[in-house]
């Protein structure tokens, strides 16, 4: 099966790279891409941080010059499932929440004989993980999951915390200045990168505890002031007043007087992020990778902070925003780019598989191809987006405050894209339809948005303040979403 997928990775990375321009030379053997073509893959994986209107990375230098002023920034970048493990393995197989089986936060679910990392480690790639793997790695450490060469691994914590690396038994990291968990992840990946031979491409997942809670800055950033004026989050559905439509979770909670949401913690919790950016960038200069590394940084789920009177949650379809930015100075420039393609979490496999030759594929489960489509034309340029209708979204843990629900928003290749909002004319609908297992239903009109740049008054429900189930004016949309919705619950 191996050197079955490095020959199909061959013939996928030639046809793609001479496709968009980038050029490859494979090795003798013509099974492993030769250095030039296979470009390196580093993603930065945040704890808990949704993307909001950007305003966080605006206040990290790092991030903001790398990423925000000479890089791509995805505004409609989607997490399947909100939550932490879910999302993670969504990245890691390019599957559906329901099919790679990680319904909630155990690793113990993860079968993960099929990922991101094998398929590149199969294709000649030097992999590494630093930082948070999957929660209760504890259950299974010090196991190394397949696919990865290098693997550091903590389950949470700034400080005092267990990592386990490369299957050694853990090593403890207590209180002291030098155990803040995002600094020792950024030295591990450091590291790793500079102890690569430059003839071989890397692929690295780095997964700081930042910036779940309970948020704690690193020393050198409890009172740094780039943060101190970084402004409140009160977009429209903030502590929302008339909440008599939302289901009855949310109808149980109660405004909390405040007038948005204060981000100066999170901010500086990020901060020894943006430290660690630097540090990698820097280590990716030095080796001579910087210019050909694709280099993201996103997160594994969204938060609410504050929507519809969940003050500092995720679990529900209003977090499910999560941020995407991309960096490759060699081969998209630097010249900054906003890309408003509706895409998801699944759809990362997929994609790095398209720009690198790897196949995502076969699973533990049966399944023979990913779920999530590759963006590859749409990260190289203006090509077209995913080819597709609809996004699925789903939160299926058992236990909790929340409960289960399937959603379905759609695209601007969506037959409803024309159908009940006042962009009808112009296919400017776009919709989301949410089931409970309760049997309670929310229908929104998300046109014209985002939440952030609408004011009341204007037309569509970006801000998900008008639930349409119900409404007979809206009963033939919502009983085809509805339909649709259990098409891609059944595919």
């Amino acid at each position: 099966m191996r050197g079955t997928r490095r020959g199909l990775a061959a013939v996928a990375l030639s046809s793609v790279l001479l496709i968009h321009g980038i050029g490859s030379v494979l090795a003798a053997d013509g099974l492993t891409p030769a250095p030039s073509g296979t470009p390196n893959v580093v993603v930065i994986t945040l704890d808990d941080v949704p993307y909001l209107d950007g305003r966080l990375f605006r206040h990290l230098p790092n991030i903001r010059g790398a990423f925000l002023e000479r890089g791509s920034t995805y505004t409609d970048f989607h997490g399947e499932t909100p939550i932490c493990c879910p999302g993670r393995v969504g990245f890691l197989t390019g599957q559906h929440t329901h099919h790679h089986g990680v319904l909630k936060n155990d690793a113990r679910q993860f079968r993960p004989d099929m990922s991101l990392a094998t398929a590149l480690d199969d294709i000649g790639y030097q992999t590494f993980l630093a930082g948070k793997y999957l929660n209760l790695y504890s259950t299974i450490a010090p196991d190394v999951p397949p696919g990865w060469d290098r693997f550091h691994a903590q389950e949470a914590g700034f400080y005092d915390y267990l990592l386990w690396s490369n299957g050694r038994s853990g090593v403890w990291h207590g209180h002291e200045k030098g155990d803040y968990s995002t600094d020792v992840v950024a030295k591990k990946a450091v590291s790793e990168i500079r102890r690569t031979p430059a003839e071989t491409p890397v692929f690295g997942w780095i997964a700081p505890y930042a910036a779940h809670l309970p948020r704690t800055p690193a020393p050198r950033h409890k009172k740094d002031p780039r943060c101190a004026d970084i402004e409140r989050w009160s977009p429209p559905n903030y502590m929302e007043e008339d909440v008599s439509d939302k289901p009855e979770y949310i109808r149980r909670r109660s405004d909390d007087g405040t007038s948005g949401f204060d981000l100066r913690r999170i901010c500086r919790t990020l901060l020894s992020v943006d430290d660690l950016v630097g540090d990698v960038r820097e280590a990716l200069r030095e080796t001579g990778r910087l210019q050909d590394t694709l280099l993201i940084l996103t997160s594994d789920n969204g938060m609410t902070y504050g929507a519809h009177r969940t003050p500092d949650d995720k679990k529900t379809p209003y977090s499910t925003q999560i941020p995407f930015l991309v960096s490759w100075p060699g081969r998209l420039g630097t010249e900054a780019r906003v890309v408003e393609t509706r895409l998801m979490n699944i759809d990362l496999a997929p994609t790095v598989c398209a720009l690198t030759g790897c196949v995502m594929g076969p699973y533990p489960n049966g399944q023979q191809d990913p779920d999530g489509l590759s963006f590859a034309p749409r990260l190289l340029g203006d090509g077209p987006a995913p080819d597709r209708a609809s996004v699925l979204f789903s939160y299926r843990n058992p236990k909790g405050a929340v409960p289960r629900w399937w959603g379905i928003g759609t695209t601007a290749k969506s037959s409803y894209a024309d159908v009940g909002c006042s962009g009808a004319a112009s296919g400017g609908c776009r919709w989301l339809y949410v089931r409970y297992e309760t049997g309670e239903r929310e229908l929104y009109d998300l046109s014209n948005g985002p939440c952030w740049t609408w004011q009341e008054g204007q037309p569509g429900d970006p801000c998900m303040l008008e639930n349409r189930a119900g409404d007979p004016s809206f009963s033939s949309l919502e009983a085809g979403l509805a339909e649709e919705l259990l098409a891609l619950r059944r595919d």
